[in-house]
């Protein structure tokens, strides 16, 4: 991310009660010619007066840096956690990448003046129960015997060469959801080391003609399950423990975080072909799968999601509202 971050914390007899970054994203503004500033990282006691001054905070930087309106929540943007959670009808513990928050975090963004923008969904997949169906299993068949693509696992020995086709699909894919910011290749390379560590490459894939990229499907392992409850475990003992668990004990849900096929190969059936293979793999490994979060908008995603047996459990909402400008 290009820009800059401003973080403050709100305290109380010296007790941290809540925090709030505003953020400049210059990549956003150089790509969409707007003033847009964001807010993230926002977490509260259930106070109005409290949350009210947190936004008045990032409101005033932001505008003092130039900018007309505040939207969010971004940390710090739309390619990493996002969105406040405000419909959840699941009971379990937020999957890798997405944002849980308690229920009265709404409240207190509509009352410090924010609307809701934009719904951001989320789908539960039950892998255990489910097979593939038997139309995507045809249209997966026909592409497989024509296409003429190549469907591979990620290579993590190389995972920072095979980032590099991730990120060229990833940026040439999802341009048209709103919002959309291109990932640097910075930021890819940066979550390296950790995409290594815990990685299952079989539900990985990448899909190649004679050697040029033309679709990724990429699900990672819910490792929030390795690190829950470590907040109650001295610091320094924790990396033994996650050393530990991640060796006793099994991870049971999956969490699919990019699914792009390049433009000019959509109409190979090249969907399909990637849905059934990551299907097919994650079910032998993951009783659960998560897919999203997934744009409200983006009808053809969402209708791949109900083809293979998925159903809406969760929803994150963008907030906004203007703001005056100071500065240039």
């Amino acid at each position: 991310m290009h820009g800059k971050i401003f973080p403050f914390v709100a305290t109380r007899d010296g007790k941290s009660v809540g925090r709030i970054a505003a953020v400049i994203h210059q990549s956003h503004n150089d790509r969409y010619h707007d003033s847009v500033g964001f807010f993230g990282w926002f977490d509260c006691e259930n106070n109005p007066e409290t949350a009210k001054a947190l936004f008045e905070k990032a409101a005033a930087v932001l505008s003092e840096n130039g900018r007309t309106s505040m939207r969010g929540p971004y940390s710090p943007s739309i390619n990493d956690e996002c969105g406040l959670l405000v419909w959840d009808a699941t009971n379990r513990a937020p999957c890798i990448g997405l944002t849980w928050n308690p229920p009265y975090y709404e409240s207190l963004v509509l009352a410090a003046g924010l609307e809701g923008v934009r719904n951001l969904h989320g789908y539960d997949l039950p892998m255990a129960r489910l097979e593939v169906p038997d139309r995507l299993r045809r249209l997966s068949e026909r592409a497989e015997k024509r296409a003429k693509l190549r469907l591979r696992p990620i290579n993590l020995k190389k995972l920072e060469k095979e980032l590099e086709l991730v990120h060229e699909v990833y940026n040439d894919t999802l341009g048209r959801n709103w919002g959309f910011v291109p990932i640097s290749m910075e930021d890819l390379l940066g979550a390296a080391d950790d995409m290594r560590s815990f990685a299952d490459p079989n539900i990985i894939l990448i899909a190649e003609k004679d050697d040029v990229p033309a679709g990724v499907a990429l699900t990672l392992p819910d490792f929030n399950q390795i690190l829950a409850g470590l907040q109650r475990i001295p610091h320094w003992l924790r990396l033994p423990v996650i050393l530990w668990r991640m060796k006793t004990r099994k991870i049971t849900a999956c969490r699919q975080m990019v699914y792009g096929v390049v433009p000019k190969f959509r109409d190979h059936g090249l969907h399909a072909w990637l849905l059934r293979e990551q299907f097919s793999e994650a079910k032998k490994r993951y009783p659960l799968a998560e897919l999203g979060w997934i744009e409200e908008n983006n009808r053809q995603i969402i209708a791949a999601c109900t083809l293979v047996g998925g159903f809406h459990q969760r929803t994150w909402r963008i907030y906004e509202r203007p703001l005056a400008a100071t500065a240039a």
